[in-house]
């Protein structure tokens, strides 16, 4: 089915092109080369490197009628199930693992197809405008907004390699107009540097983590540009968005459901979120979880208001550090990995910098060396951005008894 989609819009858009990055312009008909090079696909294809190297991969998958695994470049091929994938399972993500490893999820190609086909539509993506691919192609927000618009409608994509202030202008400038997919944290470093003023952005949408009032009427104010916030989750794809062309009035509003999207409470408060684009299931699903059959239940607490969704809190265990989310447990296991330590713990508190929403916090309980030693330990195991900023050493058992909840509250 997928493939039947690709091949529809390299019929319709076979010369136009499809991806630049670097020095490369490539046409729809180049990507199709490029996969002709490819040999058959006999497991779980892993799309991950360059833009040019996931998308093609992608296209390898749907080919051969295999699941498609997108991850990050450097990071660890996961234990995927041998062959206990729910029956129909065209696509994968990894969502934080409560015991240090992340847990798939798995989609069927209907379920992916539909949450393109909304985005596209609630956004007004079209082949005039390229995709801007500043954020990362292998995380659902990136994918799901760039990647698959490229493969099943046929929008042109520019991949910067970084997402620096100076690289970001350039590449705007090539074209008559941008659509420009970015995090809190990216908005608020472009808006500092100026190079918002006059852009030619189309569209500029923000997911990820919460877009603050403050950052949003900033850039309204200085560049006659709006951020539109959008709000999704990687079990179900787009929720919600702000579709309005003046800033919002409170910075809970994530914007109205997407087509086809109902959004509900719940007894609890939680929001639960029907579409087609619910995955099928996760990988083992945990006591209390609502996942298939077109049923989602979110971690974040909310209420429906005027048809817009308004988020009140995450009850979300893991840690999210400007727009990319951590399981506390993958640090825990490192720091314990380590041999330095008799007991770890590590939370999420809030940051001065509402654009980073949360900095990692790690209390330990020293076996030998010192904090120093275990932090420049970590620096070999852990990526920068999962480093924890917080360091503190404990052997009080009040604190160990504390739920992390309870931890994250006194550390706030």
């Amino acid at each position: 089915m997928l493939f039947s989609r690709w091949l529809q819009t390299l019929d319709q858009s076979s010369d136009r092109i499809a991806l630049i990055e670097g020095a490369e312009r490539l046409t729809f008909s180049d990507l199709h080369e490029r996969l002709a090079k490819l040999p058959k696909a006999n497991d779980p294809v892993i799309a991950r490197g360059s833009a040019v190297e996931i998308v093609v991969s992608v296209l390898q998958g749907w080919r051969d009628s295999q699941p498609v695994l997108p991850l990050e470049k450097g990071a660890a091929i996961p234990d995927l199930p041998a062959t206990p994938h729910p029956a129909g399972t065209a696509h994968l993500k990894l969502t934080p693992g409560i015991e240090g490893k992340p847990r798939a999820v798995f989609f069927s190609a209907e379920q992916i197809a539909a949450d393109a086909d909304r985005l596209v539509a609630a956004m007004g993506l079209r082949h005039e405008v390229p995709n801007l691919a500043a954020v990362s192609l292998t995380h659902s927000y990136g994918f799901s907004s760039i990647i698959l618009p490229l493969l099943l409608h046929g929008v042109p994509v520019h991949a910067v390699e970084v997402p620096f202030p100076k690289v970001m202008a350039d590449a705007i400038a090539e074209h008559d107009g941008v659509v420009l997919p970015g995090v809190p944290s990216m908005w608020k470093a472009w808006h500092r540097s100026g190079i918002l003023r006059e852009a030619k952005i189309a569209l500029a949408v923000s997911a990820g983590a919460p877009l603050s009032l403050e950052l949003e009427r900033a850039v309204f104010a200085d560049c006659g540009l709006k951020l539109h916030n959008f709000y999704g989750a990687s079990e179900c794809g787009g929720i919600s968005y702000d579709a309005s062309e003046t800033p919002r009035e409170s910075a809970a509003d994530l914007g109205s459901p997407l087509p086809g999207v109902s959004v509900k409470l719940c007894e609890s408060g939680r929001l639960l979120v029907e579409s087609s684009s619910v995955a099928l299931a996760y990988e083992s699903a945990r006591e209390g979880e609502t996942l298939g059959d077109g049923r989602f239940l979110t971690q974040d607490f909310g209420r429906i208001e005027n048809g817009r969704v308004m988020l009140e809190s995450s009850g979300a265990e893991s840690i999210n550090v400007a727009g990319r989310k951590i399981g506390p447990a993958k640090i825990e296991t490192a720091l314990m990995a380590s041999g330095l330590v008799v007991r770890a713990r590590a939370f999420g508190v809030p940051s001065h910098d509402p654009e980073r929403v949360e900095e990692i916090t790690a209390i330990v309980e020293l076996k030998s060396g010192t904090l120093e030693q275990l932090r420049q330990r970590m620096t070999e195991v852990l990526a920068g951005w999962e480093m924890p900023r917080h360091w503190e050493a404990a052997s009080d058992d009040t604190v160990w008894s504390m739920s992390r909840a309870d931890l994250k509250k006194r550390w706030s």
